[in-house]
């Protein structure tokens, strides 16, 4: 085993595992694949330091112990949280839900939410900890708590103000969500229309009986339908309102623009459509192998190859003293 080859497995190795802190939810880093080819990676390296260990690389095959040693222990790590760690789950709840984390001693609060704060999608997940201390997962962020890593990321939603036919306001109920007052519509299931997979939801207002499915938009989506003709460019909701008994009402399907209101099966809903943040939890590398396994490889790294070139300037650079004590005539 070459000295070059171990020093490049030794760094592949270290970035191959350093890549699950980059993109912590790729499911693949769950696999057999992606063990495999840790388990290869580390036996090259083994392999170096055990012969470099029995002094057959000479003085700096002890030194760059330091290199392989601490990309074993990355490489331990990252099987550890590769084949022992939980998988990927995502946690998407309405405004007001606090959710427990034990894994991480600590737990979710979903904020409360209305029509601005979703249209711009700015609403902030707050992690707060058993000892009491908080910490905001920022949109389109990251935070690391212990051997996982916390994203928000953000999701489809809608918040519904409905009204009745004469404009009097009416309670928006979700019967069968999470949360049964949010007028956040999150839209977790889908329905299939005209050969597309739209994101859907169901909404009740108890007044009048009316129950209502909402089906999304994106401006993608409605690109090919008629739906464009109507609302251009904008995003937009399809409802069908159907009465008590289930059965589709008189005039119950309409779609409404993000931001326009509309009259369908005698509700008047105006829908704010924009995002609000899901919760995404992902086994990693424990932070201090990591840490201890890097600071052993730069160490090993400058030991090996730049304290011997600066020790070598710094004696080249001394004056020889003359024995004999004499001075130049």
């Amino acid at each position: 085993m070459t000295r070059s080859i171990a020093l490049m497995t030794a760094l592949a190795l270290a970035a191959v595992v350093g890549v699950q802190d980059l993109a912590p939810s790729w499911a693949g880093f769950h696999t057999w694949q992606y063990a495999g080819v840790v388990v290869i990676l580390m036996i090259v390296v083994g392999s170096y330091t055990g012969s470099a260990s029995k002094g057959r690389d000479g003085e700096l095959g002890y030194r760059l112990l330091l290199v392989t040693g601490g990309a074993l222990l990355i490489g331990l790590a990252g099987l550890a949280s590769g084949l022992l760690g939980a998988d990927t789950v995502t946690i998407s709840r309405a405004p007001g839900t606090v959710v427990p984390l034990p894994d991480l001693r600590a737990a979710a609060f979903f904020p409360n939410a209305d029509a601005q704060s979703i249209t711009q999608g700015d609403a902030t997940i707050l992690l707060r900890h058993r000892d009491g201390s908080s910490v905001a997962v920022p949109g389109h962020g990251r935070i690391f708590s212990g051997s996982y890593a916390v994203e928000a990321r953000p999701h489809v939603a809608a918040f519904i103000e409905a009204r009745d036919a004469h404009g009097d306001h009416l309670t928006v109920t979700q019967p069968t969500g999470a949360a049964f007052l949010s007028p956040v519509l999150l839209f977790p299931t889908t329905v299939q229309i005209e050969g597309q997979s739209l994101p859907a939801d169901t909404f009740a207002t108890p007044a009048i009986g009316r129950k209502i499915q909402a089906m999304y938009f994106s401006p993608a989506a409605a690109a090919s339908t008629r739906v464009h003709q109507m609302v251009g460019d904008r995003p937009a909701i399809l409802f069908a309102v159907d009465d008590e008994s289930g059965h589709l009402v008189s005039g119950g399907l309409g779609l409404a623009a993000d931001g326009s209101e509309t009259l369908v099966g005698g509700v008047r809903v105006r829908p704010s459509i924009g995002s609000y943040p899901a919760l995404v939890v992902s086994s990693v590398p424990a932070p201090p192998a990591l840490l201890v396994g890097v600071a052993a490889m730069g160490c090993g790294l400058l030991w090996a190859f730049a304290w011997p070139v600066r020790r070598t300037r710094m004696l080249s650079g001394l004056q020889p003293v003359d024995p004999a004590g004499t001075q130049p005539g």
